[in-house]
């Protein structure tokens, strides 16, 4: 992984957790204030001695930890680290007992601890006394100072009034808010509550006592990341959008045109730098470059002439493979060559200078022509940003070149099938109905020129995917340049149906009727001029998605020529043939059809349409009265 993306994995991480933490954060807080909300007392994880009262926010001792027994206050101050401990007054003492629910509470007379538990210090005033019983009733009945020990402290309510502020009877804060207080209580004095769930003992962990530590680290973390992957990110200014002329700046043009030792340098220098943010470039890009490479390897294959195609054909194949080869190649070996050589260059100057003595050949090295520094600058640039559109192209349209490599290798493979295969099907199925081969082949021979003109067509349409986006007015899940090729393929696929299905019915319809050969060519290039107006219709609603005006003219132009080759055909074969009997009026009406206007209707698809269908009515009628012309020649 490139050192960009290993940061920028980082970060994403990072951001992960913190988004994790807010997330947490937020929907916690509700299941803990409804956890304080059914509980009262709490011991601590970060503090064994302890205990706390919801009620009260008053602190107790730990009668677990605490020797109770001897009544020595002095001994808890110095395990629990906390002053302030005190002998309870009867009030606190009265609130600690009032409910069984005090964890040290025992038996049915509210005693504390155990039953053997008779007497409890508390304070009045300056003096101290002991409780008797631990009873409600009997807690006014005081005797002399001794007794057993349970120390509070009020130190993190004192000076507020928490106890009113929680109570159930305040008339000032809501159910949520009173919560609140004593969550506040928690952890503004950093402790750590256990409650009755374990689940919500460490939610509570997460996100109070872990998640403000971890906070701050990922943010700090996060901030040098971020200005690691920015300055990381400066390099990727060597884009297809890269600005030679921020590091020419760095350059005293005018002082390397004048010496040519500061000018061999100032190369060394620039190309040292174009290399080094190459091979940064080539490791952030390492998984992209592999990937491509991948991708258009049976692009690089040598073509290998095919026996069964002819030397057009596989001129033509040939051609295309190459053309696409170096249309997909990233080339980055051939951009760093470039710039190597440069490198060389310069190095070569400075050797000459170095090995030489002589003024005279100083002076003639000085005056020697060379290419301009900013030119050298300006050029090499050109040569990074050609190689580096090729990457950031596949990044972004990484689909579409591979549906292009694989679009390329169907209908090559497909061609070699119709030149072997259909060539095969269409020979025998005539020869079992004993239809001669000069027939048969002059057949295939129209099929063979209709299909080569129509593989034709697929490399414009793939060149203009690969030079960008055609901007449309309705999205949809395939490109202009692949719902365009779709459709030619349905045209092609139309084409061979024709051939292979429906040709031989319409040469054995007119087989014995007088003047038949004209009419069997007269009905086949209607059928296939059916064909192409179902292409050209099919094309009408990727042309009017296309929003600019630019566009659409490609794709008129691109189909222009398939549009026409049954009326070429038709006209081709009358003057071959010489048919007088068809009138002269009727030849110059079929010509006028190649007249066409739809650049008229460039803005309005309803115009569109309705020309194309009044275009395919002329063609109709136009080959009635054609037809028809010859059937009364014949029958005169």
């Amino acid at each position: 992984m490139s050192e960009l993306k290993e940061l920028e994995t980082r970060r994403d991480n990072i951001q992960a957790e913190l988004n994790e933490i807010r997330e947490q954060s937020a929907s916690g807080v509700d299941r803990i204030l409804e956890a304080i909300k059914a509980q009262r007392w709490y011991f601590f994880k970060d503090n064994k001695y302890i205990i706390m009262d919801k009620d009260t926010g008053l602190l107790w001792a730990n009668l677990d930890y605490f020797n109770y027994k001897s009544g020595a206050i002095g001994t808890f101050d110095s395990v629990s680290e906390i002053a302030g401990w005190v002998i309870p007054t009867y009030g606190e003492m009265r609130k600690l007992v009032a409910s069984e629910k005090f964890p040290f509470c025992t038996g049915s007379y509210y005693k504390i601890k155990d039953n053997s538990v008779y007497q409890w210090r508390i304070s009045s005033g300056d003096r101290l006394r002991t409780s008797g019983y631990i009873d409600l009733d009997n807690l006014n009945s005081y005797s002399d100072p001794t007794g057993w020990l349970i120390p509070c402290n009020l130190s993190l309510v004192a000076g507020t009034t928490y106890e009113q502020d929680v109570s159930y009877y305040s008339r000032v804060y809501s159910e949520r808010e009173r919560l609140n207080l004593t969550l506040n209580l928690f952890v503004n004095n950093h402790l750590w509550p256990i409650f009755n769930d374990d689940e919500i003992t460490e939610l509570y962990r997460k996100i109070y006592i872990d998640f403000p530590k971890r906070k701050p680290e990922l943010e700090t973390l996060l901030e040098e990341i971020t200005e690691q992957i920015k300055a990381l990110s400066a390099v990727r200014v060597l884009s297809s959008e890269f600005d030679y002329t921020s590091l020419l700046s760095k350059y005293d043009i005018s002082a390397i045109s004048s010496s040519v030792i500061k000018y061999f340098q100032a190369l060394q220098n620039w190309t040292d730098e174009l290399m080094s943010m190459l091979e940064v470039y080539e490791r952030e890009k390492e998984d992209t470059i592999s990937s491509f490479n991948a991708i258009t390897l049976q692009l690089s294959k040598k073509y290998n002439d095919s026996p069964d195609l002819d030397n057009d054909e596989n001129n033509f194949l040939r051609e295309r493979n190459e053309f696409f080869r170096r249309k997909l190649s990233l080339e980055m070996n051939t951009a760093k060559s470039k710039i190597l050589a440069v490198k060389r260059q310069a190095d070569e100057i400075e050797y000459r200078i170095d090995n030489t003595d002589s003024i005279t050949e100083l002076s003639a090295i000085a005056r020697e022509d060379r290419a301009e520094f900013p030119l050298i600058a300006e050029n090499t640039a050109r040569i990074i940003r050609n190689a580096l559109l090729k990457i950031e192209f596949f990044e972004a349209h990484r689909d579409f070149v591979v549906n292009a490599v694989k679009i390329l290798a169907e209908w090559t493979e497909n061609y070699r099938i119709f030149k072997t295969s259909y060539r095969a099907e269409i020979e025998n199925m005539c020869k079992d109905d004993g239809i001669d081969a000069e027939i048969w082949e002059k057949w295939y021979s129209d099929w063979r020129s209709l299909r080569f003109e129509i593989e034709r067509k697929l490399q414009p349409i793939l060149e203009r995917g690969l030079k960008g986006d055609i901007a449309v007015s309705e999205q949809t899940e395939k490109l202009i340049p692949e719902q365009i090729i779709a459709v030619l393929g349905e045209y092609k696929r139309s084409v061979d149906k024709f051939f292979l299905e429906e040709r031989k019915g319409i040469y054995q319809k007119f087989a014995f009727v007088p003047g038949g050969n004209l009419q069997d060519k007269f009905e086949a290039e209607s059928m296939l001029y059916k064909c192409a107006s179902k292409f050209q219709s099919d094309l009408q609603l990727i042309i009017f998605n296309c929003t600019s005006p630019a566009d659409r003219i490609f794709i008129f132009n691109w189909a222009d020529n398939l549009l026409d080759i049954q009326i070429d055909n038709i006209l081709t074969f009358i003057a071959d043939k010489e048919l007088d009997k068809i009138s002269g009026e009727i030849l110059e009406d079929f010509a006028k059809l190649k007249q066409k206007n739809y650049d008229l209707y460039l803005n309005d698809a309803k115009a569109y349409s309705d020309e194309l269908a009044n275009r395919e009515k002329q063609y109709n009628s136009l080959m009635f009265k054609m037809r028809s012309d010859l059937a009364k020649g014949e029958a005169q």
